[in-house]
């Protein structure tokens, strides 16, 4: 468990709930030490028990002023690459309902590993720029559990107006984006010291969070809706 100089916890898998999965890491018999420490790294954040992933899911939905246990932040990657599995399956099926001539060319899971790669990098860079305490490896944990807003908008949606109605869509994404988001965006701004940064980094997270869920459902989960019609048009002609 690492201690910020801040008011919220960053929980890595030195838990000892996780501890006994670590024990198999890759080690050289003879001198003992770990082979290919990088790749050690990556195998520990996916060891997380499954028992505790339906509560790491639900406390990435609630802000940490909330309560003491709200300001726990797990980092491992198991949960996040179950949201990018959830939201692949949504936006693929989302997709292919569409109508063929409102369909967008690029594909949703394009769009997913760009989103999942780039936006943990830049708010990483910009909070490293703004004197953020937060890791690389904490802001991927942190963006990846905040994808479960998306998550629950879309399923929501889809379930109980197959995407035809954009008032229940955005009522939905103010409540469970705008939940995550809010989450994300006070956690980082528990990390940064300086005000002026807290604002800059804070609000671009969030805008481009959000921002993120309406771009997906118009694109690939509104039946009619047509994004980059001018491409369109012009191929048809």
């Amino acid at each position: 468990m690492v201690g910020k100089s801040c008011s919220v916890i960053f929980i890595g898998n030195d838990n000892p709930s996780t501890k006994k999965f670590q024990e198999n890491d890759w080690k050289d018999n003879k001198s003992g030490t770990t082979v290919w420490p990088v790749l050690t790294s990556i195998k520990n954040h996916f060891l997380v028990p499954l028992d505790e992933l339906p509560h790491r899911i639900f406390v990435s939905l609630v802000p940490p002023i909330l309560g003491e246990k709200f300001r726990h932040v797990y980092v491992d990657f198991l949960g996040p690459s179950l949201a990018l599995l959830l939201m692949a399956a949504i936006l693929h099926y989302g997709h292919a309902s569409k109508l063929p001539s409102a369909a967008a060319n690029t594909t949703p899971t394009e769009v997913l590993l760009l989103y999942a790669v780039l936006m943990p990098a830049a708010a990483y860079i910009l909070g490293w720029l703004c004197r953020a305490t937060v890791t690389l490896s904490e802001m991927y944990a942190l963006l990846g559990y905040g994808m479960y807003g998306h998550v629950l908008t879309l399923a929501l949606s889809l379930f109980f107006f197959h995407e035809e109605s954009n008032a229940f869509f955005f009522l939905s994404m103010i409540v469970f984006g705008g939940m995550s988001a809010l989450r994300v965006a006070l956690i980082l701004l528990a990390s940064i010291p300086a005000p002026a940064a807290r604002l800059l980094v804070c609000s671009f997270v969030a805008t481009v969070q959000l921002l993120s869920l309406v771009f997906l459902h118009f694109a690939y989960m509104h039946r009619t809706f047509v994004y980059a019609a001018a491409e369109l048009t012009d191929a048809s002609v």
